[in-house]
């Protein structure tokens, strides 16, 4: 089993941020819900992800993405798994169909940083 940390110091971050907003927000309760089970689900049986969408990033590696779609809106979690540990690192509302570079950047940046820890 795995335990969920978030950059950058394992309790509190941009990830726990967004899905703390999404949770206030009325329109979007349903979708945190969703994200909170599939990590949850990554958490209890990593590395098989069952029903949760997990792709390994080409040429990001070991950096992966998180993905679920809901109400018509593309959510993504950048994540790394050291260890026992699945680091949550940057999270975003995709819009277009490419992954912006500044997010892989953002987030292949962090990775490396808990890497070195």
């Amino acid at each position: 089993m795995l335990h969920r940390r978030y950059y950058p110091d394992g309790e509190s971050g941009d990830v726990r941020d967004f899905l703390a907003a999404l949770r206030r927000d009325p329109n979007r309760r349903r979708a945190a819900a969703k994200l909170d089970i599939d990590i949850q689900t990554l958490e209890e049986f990593w590395p098989v992800t069952m029903n949760v969408s997990v792709r390994t990033l080409g040429g990001w590696e070991p950096l992966k993405e998180l993905r679920r779609r809901f109400d018509k809106i593309a959510y993504r979690i950048f994540f790394y798994v050291q260890g026992d540990e699945l680091w949550l690192l940057s999270a975003y509302e995709k819009t277009s169909n490419e992954t912006p570079r500044r997010e892989l950047e953002k987030a292949y940046a962090r990775m490396r940083e808990v890497m070195r820890q």
